[in-house]
Order: C-alpha cells, then sequence, then structure tokens
C-alpha cells in the first residue's frame, strides 16, 4: 500500500504544508527559484506503523488504513525520526491531539483557503477512483491485449470497471476551480464511449470465461470466396479501429495525468512516468512500445478527440 493523491492532498494541505509538532511549524518545502518545482522536506508520518513490527504497530488494523489520512501526520525529517524513535512519549492519542491542533492553528492563524483545499480534495478522489477503475496501474497490461494478436481481447473485469467509469464520470459534480482538468476526464470519457462501444459490436459467447474476445466474423460455414474477402476487410478495418481507438485512450489517459500535474500535484506520477502502451507481435515477430500523446495543438483545445466520425478520419493521416 501507498499514501493516495487525496490522502497526500488532505493532509498537506490541512496542515499547510508544515511540520506539525507545535514548537517546530516548519514549512516543509523549499521554494528555488531556479527549479521547476519546489523541494519538498518533509514527510507523511505514520501515527500507526504501516508494518507490523513498526513504531505503534498495531497488527489488527487493516492495510487500507494504515495509509489513510486519519492515520498519517506531516513532520519535518528530523521530528519524523524523534516521534518514532520516542514512541513512549509520542503515542498514538498524543499523535492525534498534536495533529488536530496543528490543523486547528493553520485553520485559525494563517488563513488558509478552505473552499480551495474542499476542491482539491474532491478532486483528489476523483482522481484515486479514475485510477482504481481505469486500471491506471495495469495500464500497459490490459491494453496490450487490445493492440496484439489481430485478435482484440479484454479482462472481463476490466471491461466490466470500464462500464462502470463511463457512468461514473458522467455523474460527476465538477467544481469551477480546475476547468481544464475537469475537461480532460470529459475528453477521457468520450474517447472511452467509442472505445468500448466499438469493442462489443463484434465479441464471441464468452459468459463463462474471463476474458472477451473479438469474434473472427469472417469465417463461414458454406464457402464463399467473395463473401470471405469482404467479411475479411470488414474484420481488419474493425480491429485497426478498436487499436487506434486504444491508441487515442492512452494518449487521452497522459493528458489528465498532465492536467493532475499542472492543478492538483507535480510530482504526480513522477516516478513511474507516462502510461505506454504494447503493440505485437508484427511481421518480424518484434513488440514495440510506445507513449501516446497528445501534440500541444491537440492539447490547447477544449476536446481534443473529435468524436468518433472525425477521428474515423484524421486517425488515416497520423503516424
Amino acid at each position: 500500500m501507498t499514501v493516495g493523491i487525496k490522502a497526500q492532498k488532505t493532509l498537506w494541505g490541512r496542515g499547510a504544508g508544515r511540520c506539525s509538532l507545535p514548537l517546530c511549524r516548519q514549512v516543509l518545502f523549499e521554494d528555488d527559484a531556479a527549479a521547476d518545482d519546489p523541494t519538498l522536506i518533509g514527510e507523511n508520518c505514520h501515527i500507526v506503523a504501516d508494518a507490523d513490527n513498526g513504531p505503534r504497530a498495531n497488527p489488527l488494523m487493516p492495510l487500507e488504513e494504515r495509509d489513510a489520512y486519519p492515520n498519517l501526520i506531516l513532520c519535518c525529517r528530523n521530528h519524523h525520526k524523534i516521534i518514532d524513535d520516542q514512541i513512549k512519549t509520542y503515542t498514538v492519542d498524543c499523535l492525534h491531539k498534536i495533529k488536530n491542533q496543528h490543523e486547528t492553528w493553520v485553520r485559525e492563524q494563517l488563513g488558509v483557503d478552505m473552499m480551495r483545499q474542499r476542491d482539491d480534495e474532491l478532486y483528489a478522489g476523483y482522481v484515486e477512483e479514475w485510477e482504481r477503475l481505469a486500471h491506471v496501474g495495469d495500464w500497459q497490461a490490459w491494453t496490450s491485449y487490445l493492440l496484439s494478436h489481430g485478435q482484440p481481447s479484454l479482462w472481463a473485469n476490466v471491461d466490466s470497471d470500464l462500464r462502470i467509469l463511463r457512468r461514473w464520470l458522467i455523474s460527476r459534480i465538477w467544481p469551477d476551480r480546475y476547468p481544464m482538468l475537469r475537461d480532460a476526464f470529459i475528453n477521457f470519457h468520450r474517447v472511452l464511449n467509442d472505445l468500448q462501444a466499438t469493442f462489443h459490436q463484434h465479441l464471441e459467447d464468452s459468459s463463462e470465461s474471463d476474458t472477451l474476445w473479438t469474434r473472427k466474423f469472417y469465417q463461414i460455414k458454406n464457402w464463399d470466396p467473395v463473401r470471405y474477402r469482404d467479411l475479411g476487410d470488414q474484420y481488419n478495418s474493425h480491429v485497426e479501429l478498436v487499436e487506434d481507438l486504444t491508441l487515442e485512450l492512452t494518449r487521452a489517459a497522459n493528458l489528465v495525468c498532465d492536467r493532475i500535474r499542472e492543478f492538483l500535484t507535480p510530482s504526480y506520477k513522477i516516478n513511474e512516468g507516462r502510461l505506454l502502451i504494447t503493440t505485437g507481435p508484427g511481421m518480424n515477430f518484434e513488440w514495440h512500445t510506445f507513449s501516446p500523446l497528445y501534440s500541444s495543438e491537440e492539447k490547447s483545445k477544449i476536446f481534443p478527440y473529435p468524436g468518433l466520425g472525425k477521428f474515423k478520419a484524421e486517425r488515416q493521416r497520423r503516424d
């Protein structure tokens, strides 16, 4: 488990990016004008340890609760070590009290924009749910099945979650604070809607399988070379459209990630990097990995994805 974006945004926002210890309250980032982003010198500290043998450990605490905001306190590196070394002094109850007092001090003394904090936490929660339902952590794996073998397929559980995601996205209440981030999510939904509808047009009967497969509808019982060739061309066109829409969905997902870094947190997925896709095997039995991105001109549009009709025409001019 890792600390998610909502927990981080809540912890750092409500704590004003300062150490929670009352005799410290050091600002936990250094804004270097020569650097692109401020340098973080603070840490997310666990009140109850994230490991069963850590400071103030409670093996009975569920794993998902250990990295949640209620179990975290914001500290500088020095005080992080101190509270973990002095567990008899800094008990669970003591650290909760210190955290609550610090956040009260922030609200009363620093004039933090709590409306903005509320919107940031809401958007951060949306990001986490999008990550989960879009299987962002397994992106390269599940998209490779749509892009490989000349017969697009998709894990049934991913297909189900993507269907839920489509409904979930259009039902969101979007604060007006970050319209470009909102529009990136809407653009992603537009692509996903067309991809899933296209993929579902020709599926095998696989109710008992954990994978959905594209039906090879060009295979006919009674031999008819003209009809076989015509159906083969239709099948190839269908496969190519599914593949191109999968690539487009990756471009849309990378745009969402860019907007999250731009408006919510600059460090979002910096270590993981951009979302990738893998295609193949080709005629030479090689696999290729790409990071599909929108161009600067495309990103300047409200919705870079033009809709299925225009997309079918425009994709012919792309590399």
